[in-house]
């Protein structure tokens, strides 16, 4: 239990500016502390309550640094913020002033020896971020922002913990609410995975396949030729991923029924009559091209799933699969060690109503998706910088043959898109398999497709909105082109 005295007034200055901080979360009226503990040297764990606003009575973890004052400042990612690790590596339970309590869990192979902080570039990270030196060893400590969102990261680093497919789990956290008496993680220690998500090798192998771009050149033959030295590596993270899949359904189990189709299927046509309605800065004529093929595979999904409610197909998956959450790096032998961070699993129980409400398939998506962001944003760069034109131009000519380019310029920009595409195929080939149009993979590409318009849309990212039109209207193409390895 801690002995400081927390003054409300100090969470304002604390939160309202945190560059961590959600809109919803920012916009509170105020800020008023529901529960704290301390966890050594001064160190805290807040829970702040949001009082008014849009997200009125949602809560957030900080740790920060007290002051017999009141006074709070936050301890970050620096050398201070060392207690909650030291107590995951002894386990403890602390109680809370409010009556709570905060269990740490410690590994059987957790390390032993001195703890120290080390300098980290994590990028940019809604939850904490900081890894630190146990023993000579390195070590990610990862806390998270939201108690009330559904985090099973922890446990899944637990659970998986041996496989050689996502960091080595050595222990984590959580906070028991004293009113309610439930739980949320609150962090998490595991081995630090070296590396680079895999988008790093593909943007290297992008970018160095325009110079040989040239008027004359044939785009399948040479993306086929650029692409050599990366396919072994490649196939081998593609057998990674099935791989995993396999792992993850042997220690969670698998759902007792199908995926439910039915009501996948009810959620995208609301989704879609929707974002239909809603308005956005993109050529108009594209625009209502791709909804149409969005509503074609829609009704052509609705007819291959007739009468059904569930479909084969169910089962865990990471949940949240970007490029940069598979991680490879380069080992003695030539080949790439691979892992997977960030897991997002939806549910961890086949018992648990939402359990059959996933797919490994969705990783699969996800992945393809990613790559069509990633290699239409090149694209429009590399046509832009050729062409003298601002991205967004570039990225609109995509949807509607830029008639306002001469016919020179279009051509440019032809060639770029194309080739990226070609290049982007062939990528997903290699490391998802042969395409497929298998109606459960075709409906979770569309329902990704339209989550992420919809998000496009909703935070006004019109770029990022072109390009999910342009795969829109690829559903109208006649050849399959969602990959199939699992």
């Amino acid at each position: 239990m801690s002995t400081h005295v927390i003054r409300d007034e100090h969470l304002e200055h604390l939160l309202r500016t945190a560059p961590w901080m959600p809109r919803d979360l920012r916009a509170a009226h105020r800020y008023e502390l529901a529960d704290h503990v301390e966890l050594g040297s001064g160190e805290l764990l807040l829970v702040v309550t949001a009082a008014g606003g849009p997200a009125a009575g949602e809560r957030v973890f900080v740790t920060a640094r007290g002051n017999p004052s009141g006074a709070v400042t936050e301890t970050g990612d620096g050398p201070h913020g060392l207690a909650a690790v030291r107590r995951v590596l002894a386990g403890a339970r602390l109680r809370t002033t409010r009556g709570g309590h905060v269990d740490f869990r410690r590994a059987p192979s957790a390390p032993a020896g001195e703890v120290r902080w080390r300098p980290f570039d994590r990028g940019w990270s809604s939850n904490s971020l900081s890894l630190v030196e146990v023993g000579g060893s390195p070590y990610v400590h990862k806390t998270y922002r939201r108690p009330d969102e559904t985090v099973h990261e922890p446990e899944l680093l637990r659970l998986m913990s041996g496989t050689g497919h996502t960091p080595e789990w050595a222990g984590d956290y959580t906070y028991t609410d004293p009113v309610h008496g439930t739980r949320h993680p609150v962090g998490v220690l595991y081995r630090h995975a070296p590396g680079h998500g895999i988008d790093t090798p593909l943007r290297e192998n992008l970018r160095s396949l325009w110079p040989r771009l040239t008027d004359g050149t044939a785009p399948e033959q040479l993306v086929r030729s650029h692409l050599l030295p990366l396919e072994p590596k490649l196939a081998a993270a593609g057998r990674f991923l099935r791989d995993f899949h396999q792992e993850l359904a042997a220690r969670l189990g698998t759902p007792a029924t199908g995926y439910p189709v039915a009501d996948a299927l009810a959620r995208s046509s609301a989704r879609l009559a929707e974002l239909a309605r809603a308005d956005a800065p993109l050529p108009e004529a594209a625009r209502r091209a791709a909804f149409d093929a969005l509503a074609t595979e829609l009704r052509l999904l609705g007819g291959e799933f007739h009468g059904r409610a569930t479909a084969p197909g169910a089962g865990p998956c990471h949940g949240d699969l970007h490029l940069s959450h598979l991680l490879c790096s380069d080992a003695a032998d030539g080949t790439w060690r691979m892992s997977v961070i960030d897991l997002s699993t939806p549910a961890l129980s086949p018992e648990d109503p939402g359990y059959a409400a996933q797919s490994p398939l969705q990783d699969l998506v996800a992945v393809r998706r990613a790559l069509e962001y990633f290699a239409a944003d090149e694209a429009a760069f590399e046509s832009s910088r050729r062409l003298g034109i601002d991205s967004t131009e570039t990225m609109n000519g995509s949807l509607d043959g830029a008639p306002g380019l001469p016919p020179a310029g279009r051509a440019v920009l032809e060639n770029v898109f194309r080739t990226a595409d070609i290049w982007r195929e062939r990528v997903l080939r290699l490391l998802l398999g042969p395409a497929s149009d298998s109606p459960l993979r075709r409906l979770l590409y569309l329902r990704r497709l339209l989550h992420e318009l919809g998000y496009n849309h909703d935070h006004a990212r019109p770029y990022h909105a072109a390009i999910d039109l342009r795969h829109a209207l690829a559903l109208a193409l006649p050849a399959p082109t969602t990959y199939a390895r699992t």
